[in-house]
């Protein structure tokens, strides 16, 4: 009788404390599923501003989407934008500037004038005339020669340049467009009847500093080397 007695016991202690756990009105459910902690996920969430990557810094421009470039870094999409610069300044023509001093006169800008003939039968005074539309300068002695035609060689000696006291020194002298100077050309026709004279047809003249010559019909005598009949002097204004 003691053994049965605890049996019963037993078991109604055990009935006791599964009505305790258990509702006696609902039927057993499955296991509630537990929602892991951050910790725990095995990817980690990509945030904008931050990178997918633990442990990266966080970004401080714009989220990177893609196709569009970061910051700092050109669109090659876009035409990068050019600063304008000027052209340079196209030269100028050939002429000098406004500042600059005029040039020598070279002999394609000049015009030769036989002027005036002075008191003295063999003395002229002859003119260069600037025919170009450029102001030029002319300074020193012309080189005078009697020959016969414009590209004839001298007949006789060229003339002399006279610098002695009483002549006009060289100086530069400015011929503006249509402008003239003059220079003085002296022949000693007393001499022709003391040699066996030449006749010539042209007076050739060579404008100071020039390789090519102007000239004049000059219908005259002259004697033969090497005797000197002609003088010229210095350019001066007119």
């Amino acid at each position: 009788m003691r053994i049965t007695s605890l049996l019963v016991a037993g078991c109604a202690a055990g009935v006791v404390i599964a009505a305790g756990g258990c509702d006696s009105n609902s039927a057993p459910g499955p296991a509630p599923t537990r929602t892991p902690l951050p910790s725990a996920q095995t990817e980690p969430s990509t945030q904008p501003g931050r990178t997918s990557e633990t442990g990266v810094p966080e970004a401080t421009g714009a989220p990177n989407v893609p196709g569009v470039p970061g910051p700092g870094v050109p669109d090659p999409g876009v035409p990068a934008t050019k600063t304008a610069v000027a052209d340079p300044a196209p030269p100028a023509d050939a002429a000098p500037p406004a500042d600059a001093a005029p040039a020598k006169c070279v002999t394609a800008q000049l015009r030769l004038d036989k002027g005036v003939g002075g008191q003295v039968g063999g003395t002229w005074f002859l003119r260069f005339i600037n025919s170009s539309s450029r102001t030029c300068v002319l300074q020193g002695f012309p080189g005078v020669s009697q020959t016969n035609g414009p590209t004839g060689e001298p007949v006789g000696e060229p003339a002399t340049r006279d610098q002695g006291p009483q002549a006009p020194k060289p100086a530069p002298v400015t011929l503006a467009p249509g402008g003239a100077a003059q220079f003085e050309f002296i022949s000693y026709p007393k001499q022709i009847n003391e040699c066996a004279a030449l006749r010539t047809d042209t007076l050739r003249v060579y404008p100071p500093d020039n390789t090519e010559s102007l000239w004049l019909p000059w219908d005259n005598l002259i004697c033969p080397s090497p005797q000197h009949m002609l003088v010229v002097r210095a350019i001066t204004p007119l």
